[in-house]
């Protein structure tokens, strides 16, 4: 039952309002409420009064709003959400910015400001047990426009960019964790063949369908302020499940058709905001492991992820369990591929390989998923212990053998796993100028003074560090610039164009003219013959990593000796120290052995 003015010992009248009671607890309220619509509700929902602007939310007078069902309010695919809300308080939570939408109520007249092409007001709703009344909440909705981080920049079309985006979709997630139903929807978007309709269509014409594409992902999105513009024709939107996947590739494409006589071909992919089975904070990670993969240079199309579809965050988080469980429990392989000097023969150390299951099989997506996932720092804390293990064990403690280890940008950024990555290897002083490291990254590191106060605390411990794959992707010049390093390995797609084409040689010859001048050793990767080892001397690279070398091995530990598992027919000890011997030398001395045998048979 409504409440009654004399049940109230003093009356206010907020302009439209229903009846509110003291004084002062009008006003706490309006503090709380923004000056929007503050509600009291009993457990179940049913509202008690209203005060508020009514009118411009949810399009009725306050006073008609008692003894409705809150649920009624909103348009039917929150409803549940409303619901789940509504248990949350009632458990005694404080919920905060539950994003919905207002049902207008079917009837002529002016429409409410604010309300999207759909018949829906988005607003926010937060609450929490009434601190007075026992039994009650007290509920505020405001316009979502105000609570979606306006301070975060947003382009000129009203898009918002990687990061904002990344803090409202955890916001949602966090909402829909406890909730029971069908929960957000993030849509991945893209449009590859932009430029071309662009050149067919003409700057105007596109910059029309920019507009008009941003405001159709603005519309579609919770609040009508949830869509985002990635870069390289790259967008995401977070909506309800009343809109697919399937529905915005048609709307983008017809909107292509009518605005500039051309075909878009988007492209579009949903992740569903499930929680079956997961907590918030390994969705969240799930969700920052899809948006890194979608938005890196080096990452997929929507293409691409669709076809190893993880439809929902659950899916990706018991993948991330199971590589967890691997790193926990141990579950992989070190091999060890060969360094050598090029100017010498000697092998100069052995770069740590991870393996997982499959001997054969690439590590690199489960490395790649590591990293993406927030997972890589316990990577490489495990493959760093079991380096130092076998270093000290038979097989790897001879004193000219030295091993390199991959390290993540990302785990030296994380000032938690910096400091345990630091007393591990300060365990290790034993293995001072033996144990090496590369800094290895996918994506670019943030704060790379930072990671270069890590870099020079390790080699202030005698450890050389390396920069891994440099000149490609992320590990660009600067690097060199903020990094200060005993080595770089130059990126196999240089080396693969030297030989191919030689469009890459004057990069080249520029990386080892500048790692010469910074006194930094130089390495290249990729090296599968003779003739590439000629060229890569040629231009003074020092070091020589590839097949040519040697493939990644497992030493044979059933060998007797420390020495005897690391002989091969390519790599053989002479006088203390591994050297490569090419098959050219190997078949020299084949045959001066075939020539000594038939003189000595003569």
């Amino acid at each position: 039952m409504a409440t009654e003015p004399d049940d109230i010992e003093s009356q206010t009248d907020w302009g439209d309002g229903a009846r509110l009671g003291q004084p002062h607890e009008a006003y706490v309220a309006f503090a709380f409420a923004a000056a929007d619509l503050l509600m009291e509700c009993e457990m179940n929902g049913r509202v008690i009064f209203a005060i508020g602007a009514a009118m411009s939310l949810v399009g009725r007078p306050a006073r008609l709003l008692a003894n409705m069902e809150l649920p009624d309010l909103f348009l039917p695919s929150d409803r549940s959400r409303v619901v789940n809300a509504l248990k949350r308080m009632a458990s005694g939570e404080r919920i905060r910015h539950v994003l919905l939408h207002i049902q207008l109520p079917d009837e002529n007249g002016p429409e409410p400001q604010g309300i999207d092409p759909h018949g829906s007001v988005p607003v926010a709703m937060s609450g929490y047990p009434h601190p007075d009344h026992e039994g009650r909440l007290l509920l505020v909705l405001t316009h979502s426009g105000t609570i979606t981080q306006p301070s975060l920049r947003r382009n000129d079309e009203g898009l918002m960019g990687r990061d904002g985006f990344e803090a409202l979709a955890s916001t949602l997630i966090k909402e829909s964790a406890d909730g029971e139903d069908d929960g957000y929807r993030m849509t991945l978007v893209e449009l590859p063949s932009l430029a071309d309709a662009r050149t067919e269509a003409g700057t105007e014409a596109t910059a029309e369908f920019m507009s008009k594409f941003s405001g159709y992902l603005r519309d579609t999105s919770v609040g009508g302020q949830s869509a985002a513009e990635f870069g390289g024709g790259k967008y995401g939107l977070l909506h309800g499940p009343e809109v697919d996947s399937d529905a915005i590739e048609t709307a983008i494409d017809n909107l292509a058709k009518a605005i500039m006589g051309t075909e878009m071909r988007s492209e579009a992919a949903s992740v569903v905001f499930d929680s079956s089975s997961i907590s918030a904070q390994e969705a969240v990670s799930a969700l920052v492991y899809t948006l890194n993969r979608f938005t890196s240079d080096s990452g997929g199309t929507v293409s691409e992820m669709s076809k190893t579809a993880r439809p929902t965050l659950s899916n990706t988080v018991t993948k991330m369990r199971e590589v967890k469980a691997t790193i926990g429990s141990g579950q992989f392989e070190l091999y060890f591929q060969p360094i050598v000097d090029l100017w010498s023969n000697v092998v100069h150390h052995f770069e740590c390989l991870v393996r997982f299951g499959d001997a054969g099989a690439s590590p690199y997506n489960t490395v790649v998923f590591a990293e993406d996932t927030g997972l890589v720092g316990e990577l490489d804390l495990a493959i760093c212990t079991r380096a130092i293990e076998f270093m000290r064990g038979s097989v790897g403690t001879e004193l000219p053998l030295r091993f390199a280890v991959n390290l993540s940008g990302r785990s030296l950024s994380s000032p938690a796993l910096a400091a345990r990555l630091l007393r591990l290897i300060g365990s290790a002083n034993d293995l001072r100028g033996r144990l090496m490291f590369e800094l290895t990254e996918s994506a670019a590191i943030s704060d790379l003074e930072a990671v270069n106060a890590v870099l020079q605390e390790i080699r202030g411990r005698g450890h050389p560090v390396g920069i891994d794959d440099f000149g490609s992707g992320s590990a660009a010049f600067h690097y060199l610039r903020a990094l200060k390093v005993d080595h770089v390995k130059i990126d196999g797609s240089y080396v693969k164009n030297a030989v191919q084409n030689g469009e890459s040689l004057p990069f080249l010859r520029a990386i080892t003219q500048l790692c010469r001048e910074l006194k930094i050793a130089s390495v290249a990767e990729h090296i599968e013959d003779e003739a590439t080892s000629n060229l890569l001397r040629v231009y003074n690279v020092r070091y020589g990593q590839g097949y040519y070398f040697g493939k990644p091995m497992l030493p044979a530990i059933k060998k007797m000796g420390a020495k005897a598992p690391w002989v091969t027919p390519q790599v053989q000890w002479r006088n203390g120290l591994l050297f490569f011997r090419s098959p050219g030398a190997i078949a020299a001395d084949g045959a001066n052995r075939r020539v000594d045998k038939n003189a000595s048979a003569s």
